[in-house]
């Protein structure tokens, strides 16, 4: 699907994936192969939260933040979900995902799950690339994943962490960072924390797996290298989000950001 003209969040997607895998993919990618393009980044960080959270052919599958459907296709073609149902809060990205994936899409201003009144453990699993670090508060999110899930319904997401230690310093040193990526500072948590967070909402079989250098360092890497290769002329409006996001890693990591793979399972 080519993204349309004239909407900045399309254009900024197309110069992300200018000159490489097409797709309009919108998160921060896993960057595990040097040659990675934008395209393959992103499908690879959908690719792991599917295989962390189960997928099987036939499975429920709610996708939180499902940005303009892409992940709602591939848990269709590479893991054989029949009709995935998504949630998303932008309207133009909405429609797309209703028009690339098929099925449901759900409109939700914060994708905020509670606002959608769907039934009670009517899915097997409840998954958000890249988006829950936007959802706040995070116990509501899971409150309500936890309701939707099914008795043995797995729950995956990724999510920024902060290092342990020190933290008020560390979020008076993020506060800036966080306030222009619209990131709730008081939601970032270590990673002791986070797992007690979901554990509080009643999740069993909490795993947190980190994945600071694979997504954030990755990302940082390519944004540089592509907008060289894009040329100053196409440094755009359209490009400067893009730019500041790999300008605040840097700092962010080194004052303790990090980002993680969050798994759990409703008890059975």
């Amino acid at each position: 699907m080519k993204p349309p003209s004239g909407n900045p969040r399309w254009a900024e997607r197309s110069l992300l994936h200018r000159g490489g895998t097409p797709g309009t993919w919108g998160n921060l990618g896993l960057w595990t192969n040097a040659d990675d393009d934008y395209g393959r980044a992103c499908r690879a960080l959908a690719e792991a939260v599917g295989r962390a959270a189960g997928l099987q052919a036939g499975d429920r599958v709610l996708s939180v933040a499902c940005g303009a459907g892409d992940e709602l296709l591939l848990w269709q073609q590479a893991f054989g979900v029949k009709d995935p149902q998504g949630v998303e809060s932008d309207p133009a990205l909405q429609a797309a995902a209703q028009a690339l994936a098929g099925g449901v899409v759900h409109p939700a201003p914060g994708c905020d799950l509670a606002r959608l009144h769907l039934p009670a453990a009517s899915f097997d699993h409840v998954l958000c690339v890249d988006g829950a670090y936007l959802l706040a508060p995070r116990a509501a999110f899971l409150a309500e994943a936890m309701r939707l899930l099914e008795p043995g319904g797995r729950l995956a997401f990724t999510d920024l962490v902060v290092n342990g230690g020190a933290m008020g310093f560390k979020k008076a040193m993020l506060s800036p960072s966080a306030w222009l990526a619209g990131v709730g500072l008081a939601e970032l948590a270590d990673d002791a924390s986070s797992i007690a967070r979901v554990q509080a909402a009643g999740f069993a079989d909490v795993q947190l797996q980190r994945l600071d250098e694979e997504v954030l360092g990755g990302f940082a890497s390519f944004v540089w290298g592509h907008g060289m290769g894009l040329g100053v002329h196409n440094l755009s409006r359209a490009w400067r989000r893009p730019a500041a996001t790999a300008g605040l890693i840097g700092p962010c990591r080194f004052f303790g950001l990090g980002y993680a793979l969050l798994t759990a399972t409703k008890p059975g």
